[in-house]
C-alpha cells in the first residue's frame, strides 16, 4: 500500500471545489514533486491537499511549494 496521496480538486465548472481524483505515492519526495507541478498560487483552497497514511488512517500533512 502506498503511504502518501494528493487529493486533486476541480478548479472550475459546476463541480468546482469537489474532489476530482487522488494520486498515490510511495515516498514523500514523489508527492512533493507532483504537488509542486500542480500548485497554482492564486487557487488558494483549490490546490491539492497532501495526506500520509499513519496508524491506520489518513492524516492531512503540510507541504511546501519551495
Amino acid at each position: 500500500m502506498k503511504q502518501y496521496k494528493l487529493r486533486i480538486y476541480n478548479t472550475s465548472g459546476a463541480n468546482k471545489g469537489n474532489l476530482n481524483h487522488e494520486e498515490l505515492f510511495s515516498t514523500p519526495e514523489e508527492m512533493q514533486k507532483r504537488y509542486t507541478e500542480l500548485f497554482v498560487y492564486n487557487l488558494f483552497s483549490l490546490n491539492p491537499t497532501a495526506w500520509a497514511y499513519r496508524n491506520g488512517e489518513w492524516d492531512r500533512v503540510s507541504i511546501s511549494t519551495k
